[in-house]
């Protein structure tokens, strides 16, 4: 089963917004969404890049080892497209400067849960 009505809604676009973006009659386009005919190599690629995906995902193929983008933030996309340029010794900087985030924010919620209980420090 392909994937092409999830990308389309996670994209929040119509079936009109796709095919007339992506230069696809809309009839074609509705055909390949509910599976009744598959795009061919090139409309593959031509949908691919347009919702940020591999042709796998289009297709329902799980690929374990990529990362699926057309499912991140655009946040979290801009800061790929940053850390595909950075040294090895930047990324391990990078690296432990996040493993500092997700440490504060435990001990924070650690910090929110004691404080609503009622505990208090002895």
């Amino acid at each position: 089963m392909n994937n092409l009505k999830k990308l389309r809604l996670l994209a929040e676009k119509t079936q009109v917004d796709i095919a007339r973006e992506t230069n696809i009659p809309q009839t074609t386009y509705s055909c390949y969404e509910n599976g009744r005919t598959t795009p061919d190599t090139v409309t593959l690629i031509k949908l691919a890049d347009y919702f940020h995906t591999t042709i796998d995902s289009i297709l329902g193929h799980e690929v374990p080892y990529l990362l699926d983008r057309s499912l991140l933030s655009n946040e979290q996309n801009e800061l790929i497209d940053i850390v595909k340029n950075l040294s090895p010794a930047d990324c391990q900087m990078l690296s432990a400067y996040a493993e500092g985030i997700v440490a504060g924010k435990q001990k924070a919620e650690f910090m929110r849960k004691f404080n609503t209980e009622g505990n208090k420090w002895k």
